[in-house]
């Protein structure tokens, strides 16, 4: 990432919260691969984004261990949903 991001409403510079969050995408309602990004925060409104993703994700469905891997990141609560349809 060459530039922090940016929130739009207040026009300042988001700050990392949190380095290394798994993020779990969800298609058709089922997990289908986990990621690690960071969480970014506005300073001002508080809106979070996670942006830093990874060239390639952890693990995909259909992999050997994808469910047990899965259920660990719900395990370990720190963690972000991204639904697709």
């Amino acid at each position: 990432m060459t530039h922090r991001p940016v929130c739009v409403k207040c026009e300042c510079e988001l700050k990392p919260e949190k380095n290394g969050v798994q993020v779990v995408e969800i298609v058709d309602g089922n997990p289908y691969q986990v990621w690690d990004a960071d969480k970014w925060k506005c300073p001002k409104c508080g809106v979070e984004i996670m942006a830093g993703f990874g060239i390639d994700a952890w693990t995909h469905r259909g992999e050997a261990e994808f469910n047990e891997t899965v259920q660990k990141v719900y395990n370990r609560n720190c963690y972000v949903k991204c639904h697709y349809k």
